[in-house]
């Protein structure tokens, strides 16, 4: 397998930090002997530290314990950012990073890059899946990716049923036409009592950011694109000292947008409602776009709620299926004061066939890498998790909560009235621009 090389070409990481004396291990031989390799490599992550995450660390430091071990920190993802600022200030940070996709921007200053003497761009994209790309840069990568979190498509199996629909929809344009079909209202007040899609509003739509992000990458618009060294906002383009919207963009945010609007056949969803994942939960929202790490939560929630999952619908006559995901990649800090261990470590982490796969099963989900993925799993829901990896694409956010704030400024500027979506979008391009000009 092309992966494997990866054991070989790992050995230019290790004259970039150093190493001078790296010997391979194979476990599955039982030569697990690292010469060079010790100590302990601190690693910080937003995973939750769970039982299938302590088993996984377990196991993987009784292979290597004759030379070093690994020991991971959960942080909560809301002060990750800043944990990570306020540690490095202090000179108490960790070695390696399990870095969110949306902070690569925001901390890649940080970084030991990995050079592509280690890790050739064809090797690594024939090795993970494309959403990992975002880590590359003309230099070198950022990360190499460890975890992937794809958005699916949620579905009230009931609803469905009860409105005499049999199939999914696999296009956008069938919720036209399905829409009316699940939406209820009371009959007395006339409010909202069932809605068939979250969309149209932004607070109380969980992750409407990243559904926004989605249905603009599945019309080809990358929304940040590297110029050299340099970000870029694409979602407008200057055109005779002015920015003109996308409208492709445009098209995809007035398809979001007009399902709250009360002038419409498809209104379906309004302030009033409560947050989508909690109206699904309560078997009131046909269909709710969340990523794969709900599915246990959901099933928790309501034991009884009769649901499963599906891949996000296209745009029709699309050249390349789409979907959102978060991705999570390993970085080595330029601060470590053990990189070459560190370095060793997520080589470890990455090609051993176990720790990837035990780290995604502890988390149900699809693994990073393209041969663990040609593996179909059995059950229902796995497959589906399986498919959106390799379909999956994401973004370089500037900073989540400057991009955030943006985003719902643009959906709250429409549906207040202040805006069309072609100027609500151009001003998105403007606010993403300000973000950006700090990197």
């Amino acid at each position: 397998m092309k992966f494997q090389t990866i054991l070989l070409t790992f050995f230019g990481i290790m004259a970039v930090v150093g190493l001078l004396v790296f010997a391979t291990s194979d476990p599955k031989k039982g030569d697990t002997t690292v010469p060079g390799a010790q100590g302990n490599v601190v690693i910080w992550g937003t995973f939750q530290d769970t039982a299938g995450l302590s088993e996984t660390i377990k196991k993987f430091n009784d292979i290597y314990k004759k030379n070093f071990s690994i020991s991971y920190q959960f942080h909560d993802p809301k002060n990750f950012d800043s944990d990570i600022v306020e540690a490095l200030a202090s000179g108490t940070g960790p070695d390696v990073l399990l870095l969110p996709d949306d902070l690569i921007l925001r901390h890649f200053d940080k970084i030991e890059l990995v050079p592509y003497t280690a890790v050739s761009p064809g090797l690594f994209s024939s090795s993970f899946i494309q959403a990992s790309e975002i880590y590359m840069r003309d230099e070198g990568l950022v990360a190499l990716p460890f975890a992937i979190d794809p958005m699916v498509m949620y579905w009230n199996r009931d609803i469905f049923t009860n409105a005499s629909v049999t199939e999914v929809p696999k296009f956008w344009d069938e919720f036209l036409t399905l829409t009316p079909k699940f939406t209820k209202r009371d009959v007395r007040t006339s409010e909202l009592v069932q809605s068939a899609i979250s969309f149209g509003e932004y607070v109380n739509v969980t992750h409407a950011k990243d559904i926004l992000a989605m249905l603009f990458l599945q019309v080809g618009n990358p929304i940040v694109k590297m110029n050299g060294k340099t970000p870029k906002s694409m979602v407008a383009k200057s055109d005779a000292g002015q920015f003109v919207a996308d409208q492709d963009v445009v098209s995809a945010l007035r398809f979001f947008m007009d399902f709250s609007n009360p002038l419409k056949n498809i209104f379906t969803w309004s302030r009033a409602r409560s947050d989508s994942r909690n109206e699904f939960i309560n078997g009131n929202l046909a269909v709710y776009f969340d990523y794969a790490s709900a599915y246990s939560e959901i099933k928790a929630k309501n034991p009884h709620l009769n649901f499963a999952v599906a891949q996000v619908p296209e745009p029709r006559g699309t050249t390349a299926e789409v979907t959102f995901a978060k991705v999570h990649g390993l970085a080595v800090l330029k601060t470590s004061k053990n990189k070459s261990t560190a370095f060793v470590a997520m080589q470890k982490l990455l090609f051993d066939a176990n720790p990837a796969k035990d780290f995604a099963a502890a988390y149900n989900l699809p693994p990073v890498r393209r041969d663990l993925l040609a593996v179909p799993p059995t059950d229902a829901a796995m497959a589906v998790f399986f498919e959106a990896a390799i379909r999956a694409r994401t973004w370089l956010d500037p900073k989540p909560e400057i991009s955030d704030k943006a985003f719902q400024a643009m959906v709250e500027s429409v549906s207040s009235g202040r805006n069309d979506t072609a100027t609500a979008v151009a001003k998105l391009n403007t606010e993403l621009d300000v973000a950006l000009s700090r990197y």
